[in-house]
């Protein structure tokens, strides 16, 4: 993935980790989610990390974690 701009994200914790969802803002315009695990003690490069190296998330589910909403 090119250069994105983070629009809003989530994070799910539990006694094994932290894992993120980013709904990002790619340079051409779409919109796309990512997922992946994080560290979980800085928001912002956890944010970065997931753009740079989070799996893709199915669309549809992106839109049901994030109905129009920006941070």
């Amino acid at each position: 993935m090119n250069e994105s701009t983070p629009l809003d994200w989530t994070w799910f914790t539990s006694g094994k980790g932290t894992v993120g969802v980013v709904k990002v803002m790619t340079d051409n315009g779409e919109i796309k989610y990512r997922i992946g695990a994080v560290d979980g003690f800085m928001e912002k490069m956890d944010v970065l990390q997931l753009i740079a190296w989070g799996a893709d998330f199915p669309a549809h589910a992106g839109e049901a974690l994030f109905p129009r909403s920006e941070k």
